[in-house]
């Protein structure tokens, strides 16, 4: 499925080359639906959606904005404060990142990329559970944070594979707008 939904993904980049730029256009909707503070991103591999024109938004707007550094494996994501311009340093995996040393921050809003997603919520990620665990940890200190999943509108599926670890999406934003789970 998870090289299905890759197919898939790079199409709908390859045909929707302003996608990025369109979910710019809804800082303001995430700010009135997901309120102020600390928005995370990722910086985007393959074909993943980038969140860089909505970062830059989000951070004009006020918001403090960060990205993750690569943990271990089997560990939970920390993130650090980074705006669009800041400088980058190399990280494991092939990875960048913001530098050591930089400031660390629990995001209140995670906006996370996915390689599919349903009507229910679920994401479809590559498999190594980063962000899962992450909520998960998020959670057992205490720290709620939503996590909007950033999608093509043409990677829904009908329904994700569930696991007994995976965690559900508060929202998924798409060129078309902010999708809210249908439990």
């Amino acid at each position: 499925m998870r090289k299905q939904a890759a197919k898939i993904r790079q199409q709908e980049a390859d045909n929707h080359p302003d996608a990025a730029e369109r979910l710019a256009g809804y800082c303001h909707l995430l700010l009135d639906s997901f309120g102020r503070g600390v928005y995370a991103a990722y910086l985007p591999i393959r074909s993943e959606i980038s969140p860089l024109p909505l970062i830059a938004a989000l951070h004009d707007a006020g918001q403090p904005t960060a990205m993750p550094v690569t943990p271990a494996e089997g560990q939970p994501l920390s993130f650090r404060l980074w705006a669009v311009g800041d400088v980058l340093e190399d990280g494991p995996y092939g990875t960048r990142q913001p530098p050591v040393g930089g400031t660390t921050v629990l995001p209140d809003v995670i906006l996370a990329p996915l390689l599919a997603f349903d009507l229910g919520g679920w994401r479809l990620g590559y498999g190594g559970g980063f962000y899962d665990r992450t909520i998960a940890d998020f959670t057992a200190r205490g720290h709620q944070a939503s996590v909007v999943g950033l999608a093509y509108d043409g990677q829904k599926l009908d329904k994700v594979p569930v696991g007994p670890y995976d965690m559900p999406l508060d929202a998924v934003l798409s060129p078309s707008g902010l999708h809210r789970p249908q439990r």
